[in-house]
């Protein structure tokens, strides 16, 4: 690995204690294309003036950096993001161990660590560890699928069943006995998904017949029925789903 020069204007140790050692991966969204293929690393500074410098740093120093960028504002905590751009390839884990190196000189930071999009458990920014990002379309696709149909089978977990399948926003859940059971998702996340609902709540005594049946049949959600779609909420969270 060769060593970077840092850039003019900035010496060895400048940014120490002024970025954080945990860093992001594929948490935020490409600027510069599609998430498939380019492997967005966000991290935190303390102040908007050394994310400014880090971003020049990297952008000037690396020339597989697709893109580097400082968010337009600071979060509660006065702190900025720095978002890093960098091709999916083969190589993205030498690349990405190729910047930490040239950061550990700025910073002095030789112990990073690094969280997987919505897993928010670190782990060190070893060579090992790095590998396991996507460094494929392929691979990248396979990932996000596994946690989608995680994050499912995590909010059904009130559910007895003997298998879920995620595929194209469709939820297909085996019970026992040859129960099948198909649902569209239609959205999901916090608890107030019924402020974004356009249709009024369904109370008559056959919609609050099927949400008695869902209830004995998926276990104790909180469900609520709003023209053809059913609002199930399992502690804070919501998914909107239409029975097929």
């Amino acid at each position: 690995m060769s060593k970077k020069i840092v850039n003019e204007g900035l010496r060895a140790g400048d940014l120490r204690e002024m970025i954080y050692s945990q860093f992001e991966v594929d948490t935020f969204r490409s600027k510069m294309g599609e998430d498939q293929d380019v492997c967005v690393l966000t991290f935190q500074a303390k102040d908007r003036y050394p994310a400014k410098d880090m971003m020049e740093f990297i952008e000037k120093g690396f020339p597989f950096v697709l893109d580097a960028d400082v968010s337009a504002g600071e979060n509660e905590k006065g702190e900025y993001s720095v978002f890093v751009e960098v091709q999916r390839s083969e190589n993205i884990s030498e690349n990405i161990k190729e910047i930490l190196f040239g950061l550990e000189r700025l910073t002095g930071i030789n112990d990073w660590e690094f969280s997987y999009y919505k897993n928010k458990k670190a782990m060190p920014a070893t060579t090992e560890n790095l590998k396991k990002i996507p460094n494929s379309g392929k691979v990248y696709e396979q990932t996000m699928k596994k946690f989608a149909t995680n994050e499912v089978k995590t909010f059904f977990n009130k559910t007895l069943m003997d298998d879920l399948e995620l595929d194209n926003n469709i939820i297909t859940i085996r019970k026992p006995f040859d129960v099948t059971l198909q649902f569209e998702l239609v959205d999901q996340g916090s608890n107030n998904l019924a402020e974004s609902l356009e249709d009024a709540p369904t109370i008559d005594d056959q919609s609050t017949a099927e949400v008695f049946w869902l209830t004995k049949v998926m276990g104790n959600y909180d469900i609520h029925k709003f023209g053809d779609k059913y609002l199930f909420t399992n502690e804070d969270r919501s998914m909107v789903l239409k029975r097929i």
